[in-house]
């Protein structure tokens, strides 16, 4: 089974630390995290730094190129792409660029109060810190999934990390 889970959310609500549990959780999967934090610390040389115009896009594009080398390369594999993927334009670009998975999930990590994020934000390392203003603008801008969201993935599930 090829499976892709794509754990979206603000910075600092957890997807990196859910995505680990997940491994840890399903040991009989042969389990890959793809985090666009790391892809861009490779390609820009530290987690503050950007590609030029603070265009994501090559990061995106490194992320889907790794994830096809990992499926075409294993019979069974559960592909883990965290990254903010906070509206269906991005999470759109990543599942119709990927080959065909016979299940796609989604996880919507949420909060019922986004400040905890800024909290969690500063629990990281230093140079892992993103501005309280760039967290905020996350959390507000953060969408449901559409209805062409939800004819391409297997399902959708939301988790509330301040429950």
């Amino acid at each position: 089974m090829k499976k892709l889970l794509l754990i979206c959310g603000p910075a600092g609500i957890g997807k990196s630390t859910f995505a680990k549990k997940y491994v840890e959780e399903h040991g009989d999967e042969n389990c890959l995290i793809i985090a666009a934090d790391e892809v861009r610390k490779e390609m820009c040389g530290s987690y503050k730094d950007f590609p030029p115009g603070k265009n994501m896009m090559p990061v995106y594009d490194k992320m889907i190129e790794l994830a096809k080398s990992a499926y075409y390369g294993n019979k069974s594999i559960t592909i883990i792409f965290d990254t903010t993927m906070l509206y269906d334009e991005r999470r759109l670009y990543f599942i119709d660029n990927l080959p065909h998975f016979d299940e796609i999930d989604l996880y919507l990590l949420k909060m019922h109060d986004y400040s905890g994020c800024l909290f969690r934000n500063k629990q990281r390392d230093e140079e892992k810190w993103v501005p309280d203003e760039v967290i905020s603008s996350m959390a507000q801008n953060y969408e449901d999934p559409g209805e062409e969201v939800h004819e391409k993935v297997s399902k959708i599930i939301t988790v509330y990390k301040d429950e």
